[in-house]
């Protein structure tokens, strides 16, 4: 299993639109089985919140699955857990790898 998380500031906007849109890939492509995805926040202020409403608009606009979207924190364990972590910006690659 490839385990892939995305990661952004506040978990509401990018992380969790490019998780939405690349499960929806994997599904399409019938990987499900192979691919695993999730999103994550470099800081705390939006944990257990779902994704911002204009995300969420934005992927139902485009006809892509938006459910189990909710933010949560990048912790330690990702690290190991995850064979890519993808950084949605430049800010959020710095912070953990200073």
């Amino acid at each position: 299993m490839i385990n892939v998380l995305f990661v952004c500031l506040g978990n509401i906007c990018r992380s969790p639109m490019a998780e939405a849109l690349f499960r929806h890939l994997v599904k399409k492509e019938n990987l499900i089985t192979k691919i695993a995805v999730d999103s994550a926040a470099t800081s705390p202020w939006q944990i257990g919140f779902p994704p911002h409403e204009g995300t969420l608009n934005i992927l139902w606009k485009h006809k892509v699955p938006s459910d189990g979207l909710i933010g949560r924190h990048l912790n330690k364990e990702d690290f190991w857990k995850f064979d890519y972590i993808i950084g949605m910006d430049h800010s959020n690659i710095k912070i953990y790898t200073v």
